[in-house]
C-alpha cells in the first residue's frame, strides 16, 4: 500500500502530520531526517534502513477520547495537536473498527442518558475521557471511563447497554480524576465489569495490562523492534546484562533466555511491580528488578568496579545523562545498545558514547508511528579494542 491516504479530519486534528505522503515516501522523511541529526552532531554514520510497519492504518491498540459541550452539543474526539481545542470525529483510521464502535456507542450512550459533560473552566460536570485498550492477540477488550467524581448517575444503564452493544468488551473501568490537569487518569479506580484487566502477548511473551500499563500503541512492530534488540544483544549463557529506564522490564522479558541474568532498571515504582509480574506470568526467573534511577544505581555499580558484558538502554525523549553514559564505560560493557524515541537526544547521546570510546556498528530505524513525525531508532554500539 503506497497511495496517498486521506482523512476528512487531517488538517484540524494534525495528529498525523505526514498523511498527505506515500507511506513509502514518510519512511524516507523520518529517515533522512535522524541521518542529519547525526550529520549535525558530527557523527560519522549513516542509517540506510527503516523498518516499515507490518500495519500502517488501524495499527493502534490504545484510544484516549475527550469531550467537551459547545452549547449543548457533545463534541467528542482527539486534541488538535499543540493546543487543548478537541477535534470532533466520527472514526480516526489509525484506530480499529472495535475501537471507533465502542466510542460512538458510548456517546450515544451518554446523549440517551443525558449524562454531563465535564467543563475545565467550570469545573463542573461528570465524563471526562473515554480509554479503550484491545489486545490484538488475545482479542480481550477494556474500556475505562473517566470521570470527575465517583458519582456515577446511570452508571449500571451505561455499563449494560455498552455491552449489549459490544459482548466483545472484557472489563470495564471507572476512573476518577477529580484534579485540574490535562493528565487523563486519576489515582481512584473502581471495576464495574470483569476482572479489572487485560492480556495481550508481544511474540511469545505475555503482559497483563491495566488502564496506567504502558504497553506500545503498535505491538507488531514492537514485535520486529524487541527482536532486533535481542539479536543485536547477542548474549550468551556467560554473560550478564543490563536493561536500563525498563519500564515494565519488556525488553529483559525479550532477552533473559540468552542471557546468565538481567538487571531491570526502573524509577517508577508502579512500573516495577507490574514488571515483576509480567516476570513471574511468564515464569522468567533470571530477570531481577531495581527500583532505582538508572543513573544512580550504574554510578554506584561503576564505584563498586562491577562489570557487564551488555547494557540495553530504552530512556525518556529526552534522553539519558552524562553520569550514565560515562558510567557504562567505567562498567566496560562491550555492546551497548541504544533504543531511542528522541533522535534528536539520541545524537547527543552518541556522541557522549563515542568520546568515551565506543563506535556504531550497526543501526536502523522502526517505524512505531505511522504517518507521523515520530521515529523509532535503534543502535549498537561496541567498545573499541574489544
Amino acid at each position: 500500500m503506497n497511495e496517498v491516504i486521506k482523512c476528512p479530519y487531517e488538517r484540524d486534528c494534525g495528529g498525523c502530520n505526514l498523511l498527505n505522503k506515500k507511506y513509502n515516501d514518510t519512511l524516507d522523511i523520518k529517515l533522512k531526517h535522524v541521518n542529519e541529526l547525526f550529520k549535525q552532531a558530527n557523527i560519522d554514520y549513516k542509517i540506510k534502513e527503516c523498518i516499515a510497519s507490518p500495519n500502517h492504518l488501524a495499527y493502534r491498540n490504545k484510544m484516549i477520547i475527550g469531550f467537551k459541550n459547545l452549547k449543548g452539543n457533545i463534541i467528542a474526539g482527539f486534541y488538535e495537536e499543540g493546543s487543548h481545542h478537541i477535534v470532533n470525529i466520527d472514526k480516526c483510521i489509525m484506530h480499529t473498527d472495535t475501537q471507533n464502535k465502542i466510542f460512538k456507542d458510548f456517546l450515544n450512550i451518554i446523549k440517551k442518558l443525558h449524562l454531563d459533560i465535564y467543563d475545565e473552566d467550570k469545573r463542573y460536570g461528570l465524563i471526562r475521557y473515554l480509554l479503550i485498550r484491545e489486545a490484538f492477540t488475545t482479542k480481550e477488550v477494556m474500556v475505562v471511563i473517566v470521570t470527575s467524581t465517583n458519582i456515577f448517575p446511570a452508571r449500571s444503564n451505561l455499563v449494560k447497554e455498552l455491552r449489549r452493544l459490544n459482548p466483545n468488551i472484557t472489563t470495564i473501568i471507572q476512573n476518577v480524576n477529580s484534579r485540574k490537569t490535562s493528565i487523563v487518569l486519576g489515582e481512584e479506580q473502581k471495576v464495574l465489569f470483569g476482572p479489572g484487566f487485560i492480556y495481550d502477548y508481544i511474540g511469545n511473551i505475555k503482559f497483563r495490562l491495566g488502564p496506567k500499563s504502558f504497553f506500545q500503541v503498535n505491538p507488531a512492530q514492537a514485535l520486529n523492534l524487541y527482536n532486533e534488540v535481542k539479536r543485536l544483544a547477542n548474549l550468551n549463557k556467560d554473560e550478564i546484562a543490563i536493561d536500563a529506564y525498563s519500564g515494565v522490564s519488556t525488553i529483559s522479558a525479550f532477552i533473559a533466555i540468552d542471557a546468565k541474568k538481567v538487571i531491570s532498571i526502573e524509577n517508577n515504582k508502579e512500573a516495577c511491580l507490574a514488571g515483576i509480574a509480567n516476570l513471574k506470568d511468564n515464569n522468567i526467573k533470571n530477570v531481577y528488578v531495581e527500583n532505582e534511577d538508572a543513573t544512580t544505581y550504574l554510578v554506584n555499580e561503576a564505584k563498586l568496579h562491577n562489570s557487564y558484558d551488555v547494557v540495553v538502554l530504552d530512556p525518556p525523549r529526552s534522553g539519558s545523562t552524562f553520569e550514565f553514559i560515562n558510567a557504562v564505560a567505567s562498567v566496560k560493557a562491550k555492546r551497548v545498545i541504544y533504543v531511542s524515541c528522541g533522535p534528536d537526544t539520541l545524537a547527543k547521546d552518541l556522541k557522549l558514547f563515542i568520546n568515551k570510546g565506543y563506535m556504531i556498528t550497526e543501526a536502523k530505524c522502526f517505524d512505531m508511528f505511522c504517518f507521523t513525525k515520530h521515529i523509532e531508532c535503534i543502535v549498537i554500539l561496541g567498545l573499541k579494542g574489544l
